[in-house]
């Protein structure tokens, strides 16, 4: 008989030091669609020539690494932990009722995490250590269904197996895409339908000579930031900053108390974003506009973004 795949669970703890593997998950998140991950032994290939016809002679062992990306629901009290785990810092604001408010922008390298991946088997979970998100995808359609987040991870070893862990799951609805509002330049708009934006940030894991296979440290380099509106093109508003070089922020607001959450605020901010390309897309009934953007520095976001979450966790998210 084969494995159920709705047995997996899915588990993420942040490690206080490099690689430090943590015992058990500190959140769970239900899984949307199949992980992408792999296992890198690192094998080296000896095919020196020895006066035989066969190509590879041995196999060698090598050091040892992965990557591991997966898609989620946005869970607002806990796909939180997503930002500060490729951006670096996060603010924790003072609160008088029971929530507070987290300002997550750009820092030094962020903590390493342990990721935990039941697939369902009658075997052992997958444990996943040293691992440093790469890249955060946050995107939704006005028009259907939930949010989605899709972090990629690079891990300084191959998975462990360990006795499956417990799990337990938040109560807060996932958002969905019709919630948010939408502004640019400080002028709320209704044209938005579609929104996609992805962080990436430049990432090494080390391997200084200390006779192990497993990485000892990990380094975090410079963020950028791309993505793309999809508007009703009622105006020619962004094509128009496209052709001037204009930056405008751009801005999507989660707001306080939606439907069957409480205090769930989300808040992104681009102060300063440029529109690289716009074009107009006829294919339907209605003029729509595709605007690709940049986030560039500035020193309202300390970087080129902001993110606010008011969450019921007084602690930081980022160490």
């Amino acid at each position: 008989m084969g494995t159920p795949i709705w047995k997996a669970h899915w588990g993420y703890a942040l490690e206080t030091v490099y690689a430090a593997t943590e015992a058990t998950p500190t959140m769970w998140m239900p899984l949307k669609d199949n992980p992408e991950y792999e296992d890198n032994q690192g094998y080296i290939f000896d095919e020196g020539m020895r006066a035989v016809a066969s190509k590879l002679i041995g196999v060698y062992p090598g050091v040892h690494g992965g990557s591991y990306g997966a898609t989620f629901d946005y869970y607002p009290d806990h796909a939180v932990r997503f930002w500060p785990a490729i951006l670096g810092a996060d603010t924790v604001g003072s609160s008088s009722n029971g929530y507070w408010q987290h300002t997550f922008t750009q820092g030094a390298s962020p903590y390493s995490a342990t990721l935990f991946d039941y697939i369902g088997d009658t075997g052992t979970e997958r444990q996943f250590v040293g691992a440093m998100m790469d890249s955060l995808n946050f995107r939704f359609d006005r028009g259907s269904n939930t949010v989605q987040v899709k972090p990629h991870w690079i891990t300084g070893a191959v998975s462990s197996g360990i006795t499956e862990t417990s799990k337990s799951y938040t109560t807060l609805y996932p958002l969905r895409g019709w919630v948010p509002t939408f502004s640019i330049g400080g002028s709320t708009k209704v044209t938005l339908l579609a929104f996609d934006m992805t962080i990436t940030r430049e990432t090494n894991i080390l391997y200084p000579g200390n006779n192990s296979q497993q990485a000892a440290a990990a380094e975090s380099g410079q963020i950028d930031i791309t993505g793309k509106l999809s508007l009703y093109g009622s105006t020619d508003g962004p094509y128009t900053d496209f052709r001037a070089n204009t930056a405008r922020e751009v801005r999507v607001r989660f707001p306080d108390g939606t439907a069957g959450s409480t205090y769930s605020l989300l808040d992104i901010i681009m102060t300063s974003a440029h529109f690289t390309s716009v074009k107009p897309d006829r294919s339907g009934p209605y003029l729509r506009y595709d605007a690709d953007f940049r986030a560039k520095y500035n020193t309202t976001d300390a970087g080129s973004i902001q993110v606010l979450a008011t969450i019921a966790t007084s602690s930081t998210l980022s160490s």
